[in-house]
């Protein structure tokens, strides 16, 4: 029995060397050895600077430091403040670090935007000492957390406004509405706006007119034109000059405003859209109230508008852009210019067209064009047709050009028809044109249900080629079949349903 319990020992002796062989090769790979936390920094003296806002501009990098053996795994948290303050800082970014993170890259904008917030920099543009300090925790612990620091210098900068509006009678909103500037990218602004000759404009940081302004700088070029770039300046007093831009022809141009190097980059564009959506007929003729105009079916560039002008005391009309408002308003070229003149600009010297006395009592019809640099007014007289027919397959006369629905003349420009309509599509003929080329009144939308209520029309002169109408072909549709009056006026293009 003896020498039996003497191997037994020996079994058990021989299994704790092993055990202990192989915990001390565990322990070996997961002990970070006795380095000392060291923090580097790879620049002594920072200058930051705006235009390189996406660059790196500080690198730290710190040493693994000691678990002291005990395997546990370390943190780290990176802290900032100033050289010499004792003010507790909150952890960079709220961010830890494990073991296998041992540096961070601030960005230019990150640091200044850091030292800011964080109250290290309080004045933008001030050199401060800064003091960072790696903290490595040992999971577990807490008696075994080491630091170590590294100072630098720093140099502020005041970040440009991340918003900016232009403002001022050359806009469309006038002094009156602000217009927000596309912010691309940092610092850089660009805006496409219509501008007005011989008027002027700037910019704000709010749409405040008492916020930051950027106006023309004393050795800019306020008076601008296609293509040129000028320099601006900050005004957030008195001490410096209001200088607006002057705009000196009016057009569509594109603005591109760099507050990090403050200039102002103007290109003349030719844009893709009308600037524009609703224009409105105005003068004495409507007793200075603002009448909507058409937009032209084809031409999104031009508007229209007819009615019968009847005298009214000195005979004046002109065009709005803005229902109510006298602001960059398209007007004549010459003071009391005769219809036929055909010449426009948009804003300036109020100059209005004249309809004398005698070119009174009867219908024109109005084509506005707001192309850039080719704008034109084409104001003519309008020979009412004789007779306009109902036709399409609504109708009792379906398709069948030359016949059609007549309509019955009540008076020069009114036409009614009473009858029974069925399900199906309808528009009115002012010729019977049997090639289909001829001159209609259409619905302002192809495919619009035709019921009871009064309706704008377009009316459609395919005879000219100028027009574009050619393959026009807007037609009503009916769904309720039943028995309907039809009152169609020539001059005013309404069109007036009543189900009987």
């Amino acid at each position: 029995m003896r020498v039996q319990n003497i191997f037994f020992y020996l079994s058990v002796l021989l299994c704790c060397v092993f055990t202990l062989s192989s915990c001390s090769e565990d322990l070996t790979e997961t002990n970070k050895g006795y380095d000392v936390l060291t923090l580097t920094a790879d620049k002594e003296v920072i200058n930051l600077n705006e235009n390189d806002a996406a660059l790196t501009a500080l690198t730290l990098k710190w040493t693994s430091g000691t678990n002291y053996g005990t395997g546990a795994r370390l943190n780290y948290k990176l802290e900032l403040r100033e050289k010499g303050s004792t003010e507790p800082t909150e952890p960079l970014l709220n961010k830890r670090f494990n073991d296998q993170e041992l540096s961070y890259a601030f960005t230019v904008r990150e640091l200044n935007d850091y030292l800011h917030a964080a109250g290290i920099s309080l004045t933008y543009g001030e050199t401060v000492e800064v003091e960072a300090t790696v903290i490595a925790e040992v999971v577990g612990y807490e008696d075994y957390e080491q630091n170590s620091s590294v100072s630098f210098k720093v140099t502020t900068y005041e970040p440009v406004s991340e918003t900016l509006y232009i403002c001022g009678d050359a806009t469309e909103g006038g002094w009156g509405v602000c217009s927000l500037v596309d912010n691309q990218q940092p610092g850089i602004f660009n805006i496409t706006a219509t501008l007005t000759e011989d008027k002027d404009f700037k910019f704000f940081t709010q749409m405040d007119f008492s916020s930051i302004a950027y106006v023309c700088a004393p050795d800019g070029e306020q008076i601008l034109s296609d293509g040129m770039t000028t320099n601006i300046i900050q005004k957030v007093d008195d001490t410096v000059d209001d200088l607006k831009f002057q705009v000196t022809e009016t057009g569509t141009y594109k603005l591109t405003i760099d507050l990090l190097n403050n200039t102002l980059n103007i290109v003349k564009s030719t844009p893709a859209a009308p600037a524009f959506n609703t224009l409105y007929f105005v003068g004495s003729f409507t007793n200075w109230t603002f009448k909507p105009m058409k937009q032209d079916p084809v031409n999104p560039f031009v508007f229209l508008y007819g009615d019968v002008f009847t005298w009214t005391p000195d005979g004046e009309f002109k065009f709005g852009t803005m229902d109510g408002s006298w602001d960059n308003m398209y007007m004549a070229t010459q003071d009391k210019a005769p219809y036929t003149d055909t010449n426009v600009k948009l804003g300036g010297t109020d100059q209005k067209w004249v309809l004398k006395k005698e070119e009174c009592g009867k219908a024109y019809k109005i084509r506005l064009d707001i192309t850039t640099g080719q704008e034109k007014m084409v104001m003519a007289p309008f020979e009412p047709y004789t007779e306009i027919s109902l036709i399409g397959d609504a109708t009792p006369a379906g398709w069948n050009l030359p016949s059609s629905a007549p309509m019955t003349k009540v008076d020069e420009y009114t036409y009614q028809w009473t009858g029974e309509l069925k399900a199906g599509e309808i528009k009115f003929t002012c010729d019977n044109q049997s090639d289909w080329m001829g001159a209609w009144f259409m619905a302002v939308e192809n495919g619009l249900t035709f019921e009871a209520g009064e309706y704008d029309m377009y009316w459609i002169d395919k005879t000219n080629p100028d027009y574009g109408y050619g393959s026009l072909d807007n037609k009503w549709v009916v769904t309720d079949p039943g028995n309907y009056t039809i009152t169609l006026n020539q001059a005013t293009e309404k069109l007036v349903v009543k189900k009987n």
